[in-house]
């Protein structure tokens, strides 16, 4: 593809349901008492997308600025954190990403420059914000099916209800091999628990090794548009965790500064690809079809 063929393509109609989207989601937070927060691009921390092995080559690119290193954003799921910490009980962001994906990971949903509307609630439970969630998908899904965006482009949503089912990994490992198999035959919206994954996904006490954590999967091979968990706040046991990963110790000192004075609390949370969620909507086969100027693992930009 070339500049002139990027500016020819009929890119109106998910732009279209792409203002609803946000315009849906972003009233729904808003209603509920969330504080919209603005989002952070650069920073000393960002989420460090390790021991996820499929990231486990990637890093945040960094600039220099007045003579220090800011790491463009992963995701600002630290600083929700931190945003919990200063006394914003519920907080909610639309956040830009930048994540410099390998070049096999150009698998129709991943893009290395994304938004998510990133949300956190303070003293929250793993149920909790599933059940948030799922308030809004199903109310966001009942408002796309009058959409005429979609009734144009043949695309039919169905209607779901809550509670959606819950597996954990494991289960979907034995019963379906794998995430992308189960997305495509189960015919509605799901949730995998209990992911072995980054520092700040909470551990369960009760069960060591197990993570109270959830991704929530579309149907039709779509995949996750959602990822989120209790955090971690407990010094002692975010520095275990850091050290068992490999982490450096300096690369998080502030968020480790605050976290040794006591200051975060328990809290949970969760991400929504705004891309990937429009891109289920329209039926887009791949993510470049919802994006104006294209991100694409392996791909370089055009514009």
């Amino acid at each position: 593809m070339n500049a002139v063929q990027l500016v020819s393509r009929d890119i109106a109609p998910a732009i279209s349901v792409q203002t609803k989207v946000v315009d849906y989601m972003t009233d729904f937070f808003v209603k509920k008492g969330f504080k919209w927060l603005l989002p952070v691009m650069l920073s000393s921390i960002t989420d460090p997308l390790w021991p996820d092995p499929a990231a486990a080559k990637m890093k945040a690119p960094e600039i220099e600025a007045y003579g220090s290193k800011l790491k463009l954003m992963h995701s600002m799921i630290l600083h929700k954190q931190l945003a919990i910490a200063m006394g914003l009980e519920k907080i909610f962001v639309l956040s830009p990403n930048i994540r410099l994906e390998e070049r096999d990971r150009d698998d129709g949903r991943h893009a290395y420059e994304f938004t998510q509307l990133d949300f956190e609630i303070a003293y929250a439970t793993m149920d909790d914000v599933m059940g948030l969630i799922e308030e809004l998908i199903v109310g966001l899904f009942d408002y796309a099916r009058g959409l005429e965006e979609l009734s144009e482009l043949g695309r039919e949503i169905p209607k779901v209800k809550a509670p959606f089912k819950r597996f954990t990994l494991g289960e979907i490992e034995e019963e379906f091999g794998d995430e992308e198999k189960a997305s495509k035959e189960i015919g509605e919206p799901f949730w995998i628990t209990d992911i072995s994954r980054e520092f700040y996904d909470r551990e369960d006490p009760e069960k060591p090794g197990h993570f109270r954590n959830y991704d929530l999967i579309l149907p039709e091979g779509y995949g996750e548009v959602s990822s989120g968990g209790e955090r971690e706040w407990q010094y002692d046991v975010i520095l275990r965790k850091l050290k068992s990963a490999g982490l450096s110790l300096e690369a998080f000192k502030p968020y480790l500064e605050i976290a040794k004075a006591g200051k975060l609390k328990p809290s949970a949370g969760a991400g929504i690809g705004v891309e990937r969620l429009v891109r289920y909507l329209v039926g887009a086969k791949h993510i470049a079809e919802v994006q104006p100027f294209p991100r694409i693992p392996g791909i370089p930009a055009i514009i």
